[in-house]
């Protein structure tokens, strides 16, 4: 883990314009970082179609509560995971890596997900829409659910965009969470009591696997979804190959 400083890429901003971002979230972009393949940076849209939200307070009308950086806020809570968990974090989180100074703004630099042949990892959403078998994943869930639960990592509803699933060279998956981290609650007493952690993680866990089933048996993502989506619906752009066309 290194400091959330700002830092220059050999002496200049990382360009990334005019490069296609592998995955496009409802408030960010993802790029593939230019000198490490196992490193992705996130910035936030600017765009017009990026979804709007405010930070979440009980007290300050929604009008005038400042704008929600997932960025900040997702270093904090890996920050915080990492001096707690340490290195082990890496089994089914990213690691933070700092901050860089890019030309669409700064990026946070996080661990890339990457399947045994190089390419990048795809989201749970994506399989599952493409027809993989919902089943062959319930062992990398099962592993993945016990992690978070031992070290009591307090998330989002474990959502299937925001699941990579790395196919391992032995034909298994492991999973990994990629976005939706921290407690959501505007009161979090689920990070002062173990005990009231442990339930939040348990109820997570009981929800989500139903979830998927019920997302499987609705036939997944379909091609015009995703056309007329502002956001990429958890499907990647590209799996780290360099792209033929910038994105629209």
């Amino acid at each position: 883990m290194t400091s959330g400083e700002l830092k220059i890429h050999q002496g200049q901003p990382i360009l990334l314009k005019e490069k296609t971002p592998f995955g496009v979230g409802g408030r960010r972009l993802c790029f593939t970082h230019p000198d490490d393949p196992g490193k992705c940076v996130k910035v936030l849209r600017q765009d017009e179609d990026k979804t709007i939200r405010g930070k979440k307070t009980g007290f300050v009308p929604a009008r005038f509560r400042r704008t929600y950086d997932n960025n900040a806020h997702e270093r904090q809570i890996l920050t915080k995971i990492f001096k707690r968990i340490g290195p082990e974090m890496q089994q089914h989180l990213p690691l933070y890596h700092g901050m860089v100074e890019t030309d669409l703004g700064p990026g946070m630099v996080l661990d890339l997900v990457r399947d045994a042949d190089g390419r990048i990892s795809r989201s749970l959403r994506e399989l599952i829409s493409t027809g993989y078998e919902l089943d062959q994943f319930r062992p990398a869930f099962d592993q993945f659910s016990e992690f978070m639960l031992k070290h009591v990592v307090l998330t989002r509803s474990f959502l299937d965009h925001n699941l990579a699933m790395q196919h391992k060279a032995d034909g298994s998956w492991q999973m990994y969470m990629i976005d939706g981290f921290g407690d959501p609650a505007w009161l979090p007493v689920a990070n002062w009591f173990r005990s009231l952690g442990e339930k939040k993680v348990q109820r997570r866990i009981a929800s989500a696997w139903t979830r998927f089933e019920q997302f499987r048996d609705s036939g997944g993502v379909t091609q015009e979804l995703i056309e007329n989506s502002t956001w990429g619906q958890g499907f990647l752009n590209h799996r780290g190959e360099t792209p033929t066309a910038k994105a629209g």
